[in-house]
């Protein structure tokens, strides 16, 4: 009976020693970090992230759990090792002998754009018997880009086809009122001043000029990021984002120069052509965010208006449409008449019915666009 109770107490004495010990050196000489495999990616590409344990002591950590916290937009493979609500809670778990380096690459899908980062990272540990936990906080600086995916070409072919009809460049872009192709009759809604007044005297009725089709001609993207409705509809705000991208792209790869004006905030304004303006208006849209408010999409309208020359072609991109928007698309018809209005919509008539009624005028330009 002695020797047992003598048992128990060393036990217990090496418990307490290995215990107190292992609280006060666990930590010591041993580090986490976490690394993306890029700093840059677009929506669906797959990447890793790269977790890195160092123990640089003799003392081995038999337990050590690595716990994050990363957006639910990032899918992990194997995500039962994590739970997902707004954010996505990564526990890996983890055994570390003395002087050894562990590296786990955790592969996952960039499944939305945006500005992801990891800021923190929470290490558990376990004394022998698991029955002291150990936590500590470390800081992380690891942040991800994820730029919005660009449509193929193909999807989009109906759109250029509607801004323009036939054309004598790579991708059909738009009229260049100095290329003259000749004169057709004269239709209702032919511009008064496309009218060849030497071809109308000579064939005695109304003829207007057959423009050729150039990549010269500027363009002017006008994002607006209104939402239908009440609420925020994050998938026509996010069809929105990667309409305005692709348009980008695929006419700055002609050499078209294009301007991207963003609605809410007056930075969100760049010109350019190239990779250089490619690589501006990408970033700029996977920046963007909805947790500020935005401003109308009328007053959007109408304030960019007023910059806006003959010369350019406006692509307007909103789902938005109401009439106090139809009103300033309107003006801006008058102003300007080489417009395209691409309306991302749910439905045939749109989010609430907002184009169910909509003046000739506009239908003219309006392109409703049900690519999700």
């Amino acid at each position: 009976m002695i020797i047992m109770l003598f048992l128990a107490l060393v036990l217990f004495i090496v418990y307490f020693i290995h215990t107190f010990h292992y609280s006060r050196h666990w930590m010591e000489n041993f580090e986490v970090t976490l690394a993306f495999s890029e700093e840059q990616a677009g929506e669906g590409d797959t990447l890793f992230l790269y977790e890195t344990a160092v123990n640089k002591k003799k003392m081995g950590l038999p337990i050590m759990c690595v716990k994050f916290l990363s957006s639910r937009f990032l899918q992990f493979e194997g995500a039962e090792s994590g739970t997902v609500s707004d954010h996505f809670y990564r526990n890996d778990v983890m055994s570390v002998d003395g002087f050894e380096k562990v590296r786990r690459k955790l592969k996952f899908t960039c499944k939305k754009r945006g500005f992801y980062q990891i800021q923190e990272a929470e290490l558990v540990s376990y004394d022998l018997f698991c029955r002291h936990t150990f936590v500590h906080k470390i800081p992380v600086e690891v942040s991800l880009l994820v730029y919005p995916s660009r449509m193929d070409i193909r999807k989009l072919m109906p759109v250029f086809r509607h801004m323009t009809g036939s054309c004598k460049t790579n991708v059909p872009l738009f009229e260049d009122p100095f290329l003259s192709g000749g004169v057709r009759e004269y239709m209702p809604e032919d511009s008064m001043r496309k009218i060849h007044w030497k071809a109308s005297a000579r064939m005695g009725n109304w003829q207007v000029k057959i423009a050729e089709y150039t990549a010269s001609t500027p363009v002017v993207i006008l994002l607006n990021l209104e939402s239908p409705g009440v609420f925020v509809s994050v998938d026509l705000m996010e069809e929105s984002i990667r309409l305005a991208y692709s348009f980008v792209y695929y006419l700055s790869k002609e050499g078209v120069e294009t301007k991207l004006v963003i609605s809410g905030d007056e930075k969100y304004s760049m010109e350019g052509t190239g990779r250089i303006q490619i690589a501006a208006a990408r970033r700029a849209l996977a920046l963007i965010s909805y947790e500020h408010p935005l401003s109308k999409g009328e007053d959007f309208v109408i304030r960019e208006c007023e910059k806006i020359r003959r010369e350019q072609h406006v692509i307007l991109i909103s789902a938005a449409g109401k009439k106090p928007m139809q009103k300033a698309v309107s003006d801006m018809l008058h102003r300007n008449e080489s417009l395209t209005w691409i309306a991302p919509t749910f439905s045939e008539y749109g989010e609430d019915n907002e184009f169910r009624e909509i003046p000739p005028s506009i239908a003219k330009c309006l392109v409703k666009w049900r690519g999700m």
